[in-house]
């Protein structure tokens, strides 16, 4: 597979201990007893211990026993709530007597379940990479049902809100389109498909950079997280930049080549420069990728001197390169599907 790059993963929420019993709902329920336990084994002092596939499992199980709970948000006892605390800024928590809230959080967990199963499988095989792709598509459908679902909820923490769940559905959008970029190099696709599906998974990381630079998620979340997301989109646009100056120099476009090489380059020097605390493996990818691409400028800038002498087209000029989706976020019924519990959905 072409150059894997690491991918970021989303920490569970942490959850304080509910006692269930003082709910007078919570007693008609048919399996009150099983709920209490369920609840009791996803309130885990570190959930991020535990294999992922396992811990979702847990999630999963409990959130298909709370629908035989009242979903009664103004009807529970006021000693009743649920507690749960930022997954982003754990010292921060909300508690509130809502069964959509205590789904709701669920929901964020069996995502960052996903992305953590996504980020840990390896792609170095076509295998591999299609199998986080569908869960981190998984994930993405997650964070996007989380702030459809917190919609009627007076307060939350940041990281429910809908700037981050539709933050977080874009990062786990583009991650899963990285592993069809992945996929599409490996297959021996065209230089145009590829610069397709490359500038995708850029538009993608464009959107959450610009998310997480603004209110109310500007300083929320680590610098490393911010770093990496502004140096994969710069590094996927250039990598849709190079792909398609392939095409340009079969049609001896060489002019265009200049300049749609030049703005990718610049792309990543200026990124490399200001995205601080991003994994080492990914500031590797981007020099790789940098010396790759002057070299073919040379090759080009060479050609156009003593042979062609095209005019170069200045960077505003350049008309924005075709992008081409292949993702998309899973429905909430996917996510909640039984078999995850197991290990078994196909992507």
């Amino acid at each position: 597979m072409a150059r894997p790059s690491p991918m970021l993963s989303v920490p569970e929420k942490k959850t304080a201990a509910a006692e269930l019993y003082r709910d007078r709902h919570f007693f008609s329920a048919a399996s009150f007893s099983d709920i209490r336990d369920a609840r009791a084994a996803v309130a885990a002092a570190n959930p991020q211990a535990q294999p992922p596939a396992s811990r979702r499992a847990l999630l999963l199980r409990y959130h298909r026993l709370l629908f035989s709970a009242r979903d009664d948000p103004c009807g529970f006892d006021e000693t009743l709530s649920f507690t749960w605390h930022d997954a982003f800024r754990p010292h921060v928590k909300h508690a509130a007597a809502s069964l959509r809230f205590e789904k709701a959080a669920l929901v964020f967990n069996v995502g960052a379940a996903a992305s953590r199963i996504a980020a840990a499988h390896s792609r170095a095989t076509e295998e591999g990479v299609k199998a986080a792709c569908g869960e981190f598509q998984r994930a993405a459908g997650a964070f996007r049902a989380v702030g459809e679902m917190m919609e009627e909820e007076a307060a939350t923490t940041v990281d429910m809100s809908s700037q981050t769940s539709a933050m977080l559905e874009r990062v786990m959008l583009a991650q899963a389109q990285e592993c069809c970029f992945e996929r599409a190099l490996a297959g021996g696709k065209s230089p145009a498909v590829c610069s397709k599906v490359a500038r995708q998974a850029a538009i993608y990381y464009e959107e959450a950079y610009a998310a997480l630079v603004a209110p109310p998620l500007q300083n929320h979340f680590e610098r490393s997280w911010v770093s990496q997301i502004q140096l994969k989109a710069a590094l996927f646009n250039a990598e849709a930049c190079y792909r398609h100056t392939i095409d340009l120099h079969e049609k001896t476009e060489i002019g265009e080549e200049i300049a749609r090489l030049q703005v990718g380059i610049n792309g990543i020097v200026d990124a490399k420069r200001t995205a601080r605390g991003a994994p080492g493996p990914l500031y590797d990818y981007a020099s790789r990728l940098e010396q790759d691409m002057n070299k073919s400028l040379e090759i080009a800038k060479d050609e156009n001197y003593r042979i062609y002498l095209f005019r170069i087209p200045a960077a505003t000029l350049l008309a924005p390169l075709p992008a081409a989706s292949l993702v998309r976020s899973a429905s909430l019924s996917e996510i909640l599907d039984a078999k995850a519990e197991n290990g078994t959905q196909s992507p």
